[in-house]
C-alpha cells in the first residue's frame, strides 16, 4: 500500500497547541514538576515587568542537562509517555514544557549545565520564526548569551536549569487599565497554587523537601488537612487509612474530619483553604506521586453542604498507574476509576457522617450565651424543620431592650423568621456553581461589633456569640481582640 508523509505544518500546529488551555498558574507548575524530577531542591522564580516586556524565568538547582539531553527535552514528544520512569518522575508525556510555556510566551529558552567545570548550553523556540518560516528549528544559544541571560534573572546555581519565557503575551490582559497591577497580581496567584500544588514537596511530607521560593520569598506550604497547627490550635482527626486495589495497583486513601472553623485563627483557617473558606475546599484531594492534582469536590459521589464541609479525603496513587486515571497533559484534571469510586463512598459516607455529626452536637449547644441565635425545631408529627429565633439569648434580649420595641418583639422577630427564603437557600445549595456564603470582611465585623458595643451590649456575650456561629469564621480569642481594638479606637 502507497503512503504518503504528512508532517504538520510548524506555524499553524505550534499555534494550535498554544491553546490546550493552561493557566499561569499550571504552566508554571508543570515547568516546576520538571525541576522536581531532575532532583531540585531549590527552586526559584523570577518575575519582573520589564518597563512593559514582563520576563518570567523558573530556576533550579537539579542535575541539569547536557546538551544532547537539553535538544530531547526540547524536542516534542521527546519522550515515550509509556516508558518506565522513576517513582519520583512528575512527568508523562514529553510535552509539558514545551505545551505550558508556548502557552503563555512566543519565546522558549532553556538553558542548564550538568557541572560546574562544563559550560552552559542553551536553545530557544522562537515562535515568531516558527510563524514566519513554517520550519521546526530551534536556535543555539552561545554561552556569551547564555550567561547573559542567566545574570538578567539572577542565576545563582551552579549547575541546573533556567526555563526562561520571554514575549508573555498571553498573559496580559489586554482590557486592563494598568497591566503592571494585573501582571503583578497573576504572580501571587501563581505563588498561592504552588503553595497548594506542592504543599507536600515544601513540607517534606512523605516526599523530598524543596524550597520554592518567588522573587526571593518563600512560597509557604498550605495544610489542607490540618495536620500541621500552629501551637495550641488544635489538629484534625485522622478517621482512616487504607490501601485500596484497583487492577493491580494499590491506592492509599486517608480521611479526616477537620477542627470546626470557630476554634481556629483567620490565619490558620487561610492555610487550610483558601481565603480560609470550609466550604469550597472539602471533598476529594488526589495527589499523584505527591503532587496535588485534584483539590476538593465530591467528583459526583454525594453533594457538598454546609454540614460535609469539615470532611476531606486524601487520595494518593504511583506514576506507574496514569492509564487507570485518564491524566491529562497539564496533570490538571484526573477521573476515578470506576472501581475505585465505589470502594471511596464507604470512606466517604463515614467521614462527612461524622462531619454531620459535629455540627448537629453544636446545634444543641445549652450553655446561654453559647449556642446560636438560630433555633433548630424539629416537629415530629409533621416531620418538618423549622428554624427560629431564641428570645431567651442574651444578645437578642439585650438588643431588644436597648431598641425599646418590647411590645414589637413577637411581630418582629415572627416576621422574620417566617420570611426566611428557604426555597432560595435549598436552590443555591443544591446548585454546582454558586457557593452560599457569607462575609469575612474583618472591618465589617468590626462596625458590628460597634453596634453591639454602642447598645450597651456585654462583650462577652457578643464574643460567645459569634464564636459559636460558624457564619463568621473566627475563633472567640480572634472576636475578643477586635473587641479590644474597637474599644481602644473608641478612648483614643
Amino acid at each position: 500500500m502507497d503512503r504518503i508523509n504528512l508532517p504538520p505544518h510548524a506555524g499553524p500546529f505550534v499555534d494550535s497547541l498554544r491553546s490546550i488551555g493552561y493557566s499561569l498558574d499550571a504552566a508554571t507548575a508543570d515547568v516546576i514538576d520538571n525541576a522536581i524530577s531532575a532532583g531540585a531542591s531549590k527552586i526559584d522564580i523570577y518575575a519582573d515587568w520589564g518597563n512593559g516586556s514582563p520576563r518570567l524565568a523558573i530556576k533550579d538547582d537539579g542535575k541539569g542537562m547536557s546538551p544532547q539531553e537539553l535538544e530531547d527535552a526540547m524536542r516534542l514528544g521527546g519522550l515515550n509517555s509509556k516508558a518506565a520512569r522513576s517513582k519520583t518522575d512528575l512527568g508523562r508525556f514529553g510535552l509539558g514544557l514545551k505545551t505550558a510555556s508556548f502557552s503563555q510566551c512566543k519565546s522558549l529558552s532553556v538553558i542548564s549545565r550538568d557541572h560546574p567545570r562544563t559550560n552552559w548550553y542553551g536553545l530557544r523556540w522562537n515562535l515568531s520564526l516558527i510563524e514566519r518560516e513554517n520550519i521546526w528549528a530551534v536556535e543555539v544559544l552561545p554561552e556569551d548569551q547564555c550567561k547573559q541571560v542567566l545574570e538578567e534573572v539572577d542565576y545563582v546555581f551552579e549547575s541546573g536549569a533556567a526555563v526562561v519565557w520571554d514575549d508573555l503575551d498571553r498573559v496580559m490582559d489586554p482590557t486592563s487599565v494598568n497591566a503592571q497591577t494585573f501582571f503583578e497580581k497573576r504572580i501571587v496567584e501563581v505563588r498561592d497554587h504552588l503553595g497548594l500544588t506542592f504543599h507536600r514537596f515544601i513540607s517534606g511530607d512523605e516526599v523530598k523537601r524543596v524550597n520554592i521560593s518567588v522573587n526571593d520569598h518563600a512560597v509557604f506550604a498550605m495544610d489542607p488537612f490540618g495536620v500541621r497547627p500552629p501551637p495550641e490550635a488544635p489538629a484534625s482527626t485522622l478517621l482512616s487509612d487504607e490501601y485500596l486495589r484497583v487492577s493491580n495497583h494499590r491506592i492509599r486513601v486517608r480521611s479526616y474530619l477537620l477542627p470546626h472553623p470557630s476554634k481556629l485563627s483567620h490565619s490558620h483557617l487561610n492555610s487550610i483553604s483558601r481565603n480560609g473558606d470550609y466550604h469550597s475546599g472539602q471533598g476529594v484531594y488526589v495527589y499523584r506521586a505527591g503532587r496535588l492534582i485534584l483539590h476538593g469536590g465530591w467528583q459526583r459521589l454525594i453533594r457538598a453542604s454546609e454540614a460535609n464541609k469539615l470532611a476531606r479525603v486524601q487520595v494518593d496513587f504511583d506514576n506507574d498507574s496514569d492509564d487507570l486515571w485518564s491524566l491529562d497533559v497539564k496533570k490538571s484534571r484526573v477521573e476515578l476509576p470506576a472501581t475505585l469510586r465505589d470502594q471511596l463512598k464507604r470512606v466517604i459516607r463515614n467521614v462527612c457522617q461524622k462531619s454531620n455529626s459535629t455540627f448537629t452536637k453544636r446545634a444543641k449547644m445549652p450553655s446561654l450565651d453559647l449556642h446560636p441565635i438560630w433555633e433548630r425545631i424539629y416537629d415530629r408529627e409533621r416531620n418538618q424543620i423549622r428554624y427560629r429565633i431564641d428570645r431567651n439569648h442574651s444578645l437578642v434580649k439585650g438588643l431588644l431592650r436597648e431598641a425599646a420595641i418590647a411590645s414589637a418583639e413577637t411581630a418582629l422577630l415572627s416576621l422574620i423568621e417566617e420570611s426566611l427564603p428557604v426555597e432560595l437557600i435549598k436552590n443555591d445549595l443544591s446548585s454546582d456553581d454558586i457557593q452560599v456564603g457569607h462575609s469575612d470582611d474583618e472591618t465589617e465585623l468590626q462596625e458590628l461589633i460597634e453596634s453591639l458595643l454602642d447598645a450597651n451590649i456585654d462583650e462577652e456575650i457578643i464574643a460567645n456569640t459569634i464564636a459559636s456561629d460558624s457564619n463568621f469564621g473566627f475563633s472567640y480569642e480572634a472576636i475578643k481582640n477586635l473587641i479590644g481594638r474597637v474599644k481602644r479606637r473608641e478612648y483614643e
